[in-house]
């Protein structure tokens, strides 16, 4: 930037607590309501809403739960429109639609030997304990897509202390 131009300034938008924010950032509010809006009509929980926004994990937690029991104030536009973009009928596909098991399971073992135990796993990815050894095992040819979408999830997680904390 030359001397002789003024410095670029952000006007400042106010957040749903009426703080100010900057520009270049959205208030949360309003993609906290869709994401649980979402959630609630396609009966998934949260971690598969992450997958399909295609946004980590972290921050869709960070976005419904808070941090430090501090709800957010603020998302990233390019977060916010990834969000925005997931509807009901995209988790819905993800509940009723089918894939072969082999990469859910590999992920599901490698989070498994990080130290997850098995029943808070079985809980994170809304499966029975049976129903989890049956696929760690390999005893599933298939699992819904919805059960990939949280082993992909758990696996992002797995180094997370959350995992486990406000799941399904």
């Amino acid at each position: 930037m030359r001397a002789d131009q003024p410095e670029p300034t952000t006007l400042p938008v106010r957040a749903d607590d009426g703080d100010p924010i900057d520009e270049r950032w959205v208030p949360a509010a309003p993609f906290r309501a869709h994401v649980t809006h979402v959630i609630a009509e396609a009966r998934v929980p949260w971690p598969a809403f992450a997958i399909a926004a295609d946004v980590p994990v972290t921050v869709i937690q960070t976005l419904l739960f808070g941090r430090n029991a501090r709800p957010s104030r603020r998302l990233a536009p390019r977060v916010a429109t990834k969000v925005f973009a997931v509807r009901a009928s995209d988790l819905t596909e993800l509940r009723t639609g089918h894939v072969g098991a082999d990469l859910a399971a590999g992920r599901l073992r490698a989070v498994l030997r990080s130290g997850v135990p098995p029943e808070r796993l079985a809980r994170w990815c809304d499966l029975a304990p049976d129903e989890l050894a049956r696929l760690v095992e390999g005893r599933t040819a298939t699992c819904s897509r919805l059960t990939e979408a949280l082993a992909m999830a758990a696996e992002r997680m797995q180094f997370a202390p959350a995992l486990g904390r406000h799941a399904a």
